[in-house]
């Protein structure tokens, strides 16, 4: 058994990667009393550094950049 195994309790990257995705989704319906159908999470990297924004659908604007601190907070839930 290799170690990411042993980490990730036999599941791969994509699906480890797709379940934290997941996570910001539904926080992020939560907080805007939303569906996660009507978001959608941008990743885009500028300047050095990553940025993870939440951004509406129907209304055709990013509604915020998540702070990185909030994200990992996300995450560990």
């Amino acid at each position: 058994m290799n170690m990411l195994s042993l980490l990730t309790g036999g599941m791969d990257y994509v699906t480890l990667v797709k379940q934290y995705i997941d996570k910001i989704f539904v926080h992020e319906a939560r907080k805007y009393h939303c569906e996660k159908t009507d978001l959608s999470i941008i990743i885009t990297y500028d300047a050095g550094s990553m940025l993870i924004m939440t951004y509406s659908k129907t209304e055709n604007k990013i509604w915020r950049v998540i702070p990185d601190k909030e994200v990992q907070d996300i995450l560990m839930k």
